[in-house]
């Protein structure tokens, strides 16, 4: 076979071409550090590649998400301690006002106190995250949800719900709680039951809701919405007192009061002694009058604000220092203080365990991404060293195909065979 010298040159300029092309290409990769500069260099590697990156995308919105949620309840975790702090605050004010040798100057400076607690608890109810979404508004997080009306009352506007975000594929964790639970809906009393005094009573006593004796028959009387009264007679040369039970439902005193089961305990009453009463223990401090009476019922909610203004109101009254109904009402309160706290220690606790899955999951979404970037890099990433070799073999391979192409292209018979 006969190879013309056109033909040879042509082949030698393609290969020289090929070399170019080659030493082109690991210069490329030289300056990107990376080994696919298109899809067309490794179609399986450039899809993988697609699939880790997209994967790691996703990680990314993810982590960021986690991320705001861990703000988010870290603010409200803040926000919660506050409130315990202010809650503390006012058990200690409630304890003074209790003192009876306290004059009505101080009990007005306690009321003031109070009063300015009220305002900052409802400051901090409408707490707002970094971007502007309200903390404790449920699901409505775009409102103020605690307000107060001209009346002094406060009010929620918002729901019982939670904002949650999404920190990995088909996981979202709940980074708010609504204050419904923590300020609205606080059990009044112990928690399980509560006593009242009769505004009417004249004697020195005061109830005090102690512990629950049958809890079965507590949850029956609160299903069926059942109260009791508890009425005192005139005491007898010993001392003692005589006392009367009656249950009904609805409110006692009220018109709608029915006193369905009539007189359902009677007996003697020491001074300073206890009652058990459908299933609850009920403490008498003090000497109570003839015809005193206290009311005893299940929890019914009352609002951690209304707690306030009931101490508030009761501290602003002139001459109740040594009122047994006033001691009643602080009483109350101190016993309505307790569960407020309990319902923010359970909220804290909440928030703390959604703080504890996010970090947890924040922790396996970056060791996942981490190990997507390795395998990416691992296929994308450039080996410099064998890169820089092989560039450095390509250019002396070229510049040797050009020298030598360059001296075949001159020759010619005529330079061969001389003049």
């Amino acid at each position: 076979m006969r190879i013309s010298t056109s033909e040879f040159l042509l082949g030698s300029l393609a290969d020289m071409m090929n070399q170019e092309s080659n030493v082109n290409a690991l210069n490329q990769q030289i300056a990107s550090g990376q080994t696919m500069q298109s899809a067309l260099d490794n179609p399986a590697g450039a899809g993988a590649a697609l699939s880790l990156q997209g994967q790691i995308n996703h990680l990314s919105v993810d982590s960021a998400n986690a991320q705001s949620g861990v703000q988010s309840i870290e603010n409200s975790l803040g926000s919660l301690q506050s409130v315990s702090t202010i809650l503390a605050q006012i058990k200690t004010t409630a304890i003074q006002a209790a003192n009876g040798t306290i004059s009505d100057d101080d009990r007005q400076a306690l009321a003031a106190t109070v009063q300015s607690a009220l305002q900052q608890l409802v400051q901090v109810g409408n707490t707002q995250s970094s971007d502007g979404q309200y903390l404790f508004g449920g699901s409505r997080t775009a409102s103020a949800p605690f307000a107060i009306q001209p009346s002094g009352q406060v009010v929620f506007t918002g729901d019982g719900g939670a904002s949650s975000l999404e920190i990995a594929p088909s996981l979202a964790v709940p980074v708010t709680i609504s204050g419904q639970g923590i300020f609205m809906n606080i059990p009044g009393g112990n928690g399980s039951f509560s006593v009242a005094a009769s505004g009417s009573n004249t004697g020195h006593a005061y109830a005090v809701a102690g512990g629950v004796t049958s809890a079965s028959q507590l949850q029956a009387e609160q299903l069926a919405g059942t109260q009791f009264v508890v009425t005192f007679g005139a005491a007898s040369p010993n001392g003692s007192m005589a006392y009367s039970v009656t249950s009904g439902t609805s409110s006692p005193g009220a018109a709608g009061f029915a006193a369905t089961s009539g007189i359902v305990a009677s007996g003697s009453f020491a001074p300073c002694a206890g009652l058990t009463i459908g299933g609850m223990d009920v403490g008498i401090n003090g000497t109570p009058a003839a015809g005193d009476s206290f009311v005893v019922a299940p929890s019914q909610n009352v609002s951690v604000f209304q707690i306030l203004q009931s101490l508030q109101a009761t501290l602003a009254t002139p001459g109740a220092a040594t009122s047994a109904i006033s001691q009643q009402q602080i009483q109350n309160v101190l016993a309505e203080l307790e569960s407020a706290q309990t319902s923010v220690l359970g909220a804290q606790a909440t928030l703390g365990g959604n703080l504890s899955n996010i970090q947890s999951i924040q922790a396996q979404d970056t060791a996942t991404s981490t190990q997507a970037q390795a395998q990416l890099s691992g296929l994308q990433s450039a080996n410099l060293p064998q890169v820089l070799t092989n560039y450095n073999e390509g250019i002396v391979s070229l510049q040797a195909s050009e020298q030598a192409f360059a001296r075949i292209q001159n020759l010619s018979l005529f330079s061969v065979i001389g003049p």
